[in-house]
């Protein structure tokens, strides 16, 4: 499993993870925070767990959440730790 944090120069934080595992990251996602929802745009997808919302994006095969604020920052941070990275 090839997943890792990346903590962005705004102060964010980016889940990246391979398209292999997504499913995971999604099943995590459920088990800590409960139902994920998302709403599509051209180049991204907003998405909404545990209360929090987050960026999705898919460019060239490389998927990544970025958190929007920091208390999604610490979600995924709990995300990478629960996916053993």
């Amino acid at each position: 499993m090839a997943i890792s944090i990346l903590n962005l120069s705004g102060g964010g934080v980016s889940l990246e993870f391979s398209s292999a595992d997504a499913r995971a990251v999604r099943e995590a996602i459920r088990q800590r925070y409960g139902r994920m929802r998302r709403r599509w745009f051209v180049l991204s997808a907003e998405v909404t767990f545990g209360g929090e919302r987050f960026l999705f994006q898919n460019e060239w095969n490389d998927p990544c959440l970025i958190s929007r604020s920091a208390a999604g920052g610490e979600m995924l941070e709990r995300l990478a730790s629960d996916l053993g990275s």
